[in-house]
């Protein structure tokens, strides 16, 4: 039986209008099952007409031999950078999960001039969908601790793994992180299978 996710506050103007933010059961609980599948599949497919319903942009692409890095431009004017790494087995891509950041790692220019939002879970799902090649590892390690933005890292793996969509691997998953404690134990009760996180725990203000 199919499980629908129903949130009043949700309507449907909401879901045509920014689409990638929403699972397949949240849509079903809105749009109808006849539809939501019509529209997921629209969504998911690669095909042009699904072009209309993205919010962010590619402004330019860096090409190295092996590497590509993507500065984004979302709907408010702020840029983020992705990054992908071909490799013969597939592509793996660095997804940013917030504008600026709050932590300070001496080894990431990323929060030099500080925090200024967090990124949607439809603006993480977007950066993969936007990345050329067969996409097999996501990493969230990108612009931002994704710990500090997690309910929308969370809602974004949901998507990135549902199976009327993209049906990504939790396997291919990792979260980089600085480890903030209370995060971490939050995400080992998600019971997300196989998402594994690395630690990175040097920064600005501990030196």
């Amino acid at each position: 039986m199919l499980n629908m996710v129903k949130n009043a506050s949700v309507q449907a103007t909401d879901i045509y209008k920014d689409p990638y933010g929403y699972t397949y059961s949240e849509m079903v609980g809105v749009l109808g099952e006849v539809e939501a599948d019509k529209f997921y599949r629209e969504l998911y497919s690669g095909s042009q007409s699904s072009n209309k319903y993205k919010t962010i942009t590619i402004k330019e692409i860096f090409r190295g031999p092996d590497t590509q890095k993507y500065a984004f431009e979302l709907s408010d004017g702020y840029c983020i950078e992705t990054v992908s790494i071909k490799r013969k087995t597939g592509t793996t891509v660095c997804v940013s999960t917030m504008i600026g950041c709050p932590v300070g790692c001496i080894f990431c220019a990323s929060g030099e001039n500080g925090f200024v939002r967090n990124l949607t879970p439809s603006e993480i799902v977007q950066q993969v969908i936007l990345i050329n090649g067969r996409v097999n590892r996501i990493v969230f390690m990108g612009m931002g601790e994704p710990l500090f933005n997690y309910d929308n890292v969370i809602k974004s793996i949901h998507i990135l793994r549902d199976r009327k969509g993209l049906d990504f691997p939790t396997d291919g998953i990792t979260i980089s992180t600085t480890g903030p404690l209370p995060q971490m134990k939050k995400l080992r009760e998600e019971h997300l299978g196989s998402v594994t996180t690395n630690g990175w725990f040097l920064t600005r203000n501990s030196v």
